[in-house]
């Protein structure tokens, strides 16, 4: 038992770069886990295969091509405030249209990282970030995944694992977070058994179906080893040279069903999402809110969801910056865009 002990003392000292709540007591969908005694697990997933797994997942979603979100803005959780549509593309574009009810037409068009906006036709120098590159959750491959992570200079090889929420999210982006695996010959059981005994990648169809579980039999006073030393050596890795404060671009994803939670900009802003629900087998988060430092929180709430067909030229410039006539005094705010920019409906079944 005083092995058990100080295993929990030591993961309880490295909570940012190995271990997050479920990652100590249960088995991650996803992921090389180093299992050293009942309580004590690492886990340590491998880029490329966690990329395609969520792009796997994107596909399943149906969010692999253009979407059409319809939404209600609030902001602080007041009442709504605007009616609004999302049209973004796997392929890095996305324009938001705002609808306020006081007749205002803020327009927001979004090409990798460039973002132009205007209000009412004109453009606007120092607009809010309210619209963030939702098609993060959209890529059909780990090529173009990565290709999208990588536009927003998000390290993707960096994968850790951090708590979000009352869950557990694999971090993409953050060598902070992350655990280098260390080598089979650096752990050696009483009884001779090697680290290379258990570890396992789940994702390898070939591979155990279990992670094995080792009861800690080891003495750590003894001389037969030093495992708190071997393993706090072992995890510490390279210098990183990235203070422990510094804004790095992220990318969420919790570590059951891979979904995309969150996503963390270089400038503070960050976009939560809510849980997935389905429009007609297409499935996106119910809600996501942008975060802004010092700003109240910007809530959308996903009204509808639908596949699109959306040309190029439906995220143009001329679309951002088109003259916006004003309501007629009885009409109600109406959310769907307007002139030959307008993405046609879904593909007829």
């Amino acid at each position: 038992m005083r092995g058990t002990r100080a295993l929990g003392r030591f993961f309880d000292r490295i909570p940012r770069r190995v271990a997050s709540r479920r990652a100590l007591g249960g088995t991650l969908a996803l992921g090389v886990a180093v299992v050293v005694g009942p309580v004590a697990q690492a886990f340590i997933p491998m880029a490329d295969r966690t990329l395609s797994e969520i792009a796997k997942v994107n596909r399943a979603s149906k969010r692999n091509q253009a979407l059409q979100l319809d939404l209600t803005m609030r902001v602080g959780g007041r009442d709504p405030i605007a009616r609004g549509q999302l049209i973004s593309h796997p392929s890095g574009l996305a324009r938001l249209e705002l609808k306020g009810f006081g007749g205002r037409v803020d327009r927001y068009l979004l090409s990798g990282r460039e973002l132009l906006v205007a209000k009412d036709g004109r453009r606007l120098d120092q607009p809010q970030p309210l619209l963030q590159p939702f098609f993060f959750l959209q890529p059909s491959t780990s090529t173009t995944l990565r290709a999208a992570l990588h536009a927003f200079d998000v390290l993707s090889d960096s994968i850790g694992l951090a708590p979000c929420g009352e869950e557990d999210c694999f971090v993409i982006g953050d060598p902070r977070l992350a655990a280098p695996l260390p080598p089979p010959e650096a752990i050696t059981f009483e009884d001779g058994i090697s680290a290379d005994s258990v570890i396992v990648d789940p994702l390898d169809p070939n591979a155990a179906s279990e992670i094995y579980e080792l009861s800690a039999r080891m003495d750590v006073e003894g001389e037969s080893m030093d495992l708190e030393g071997a393993l706090e050596g072992a995890l510490e890795g390279p210098e990183l040279g990235i203070s422990e404060d510094a804004l790095l671009p992220r990318l969420w994803v919790d570590t059951e069903d891979l979904q995309v939670r969150r996503i963390d900009r270089a400038s503070g802003v960050f976009t939560i999402f809510g849980p997935i629900v389905s429009f007609d087998k297409v499935m996106v988060p119910a809600w996501f809110e942008v975060h802004e430092p010092d700003a109240e929180p910007v809530r959308f709430e996903i009204d509808r969801a639908v596949q699109v067909n959306a040309p190029p030229q439906a995220f143009s410039r001329k679309w951002v910056l088109a003259p916006v006539a004003p309501p007629a005094p009885s009409s109600a705010p109406s959310s769907a865009p307007s002139g030959a920019d307008r993405p046609s409906g879904p593909p007829k079944r």
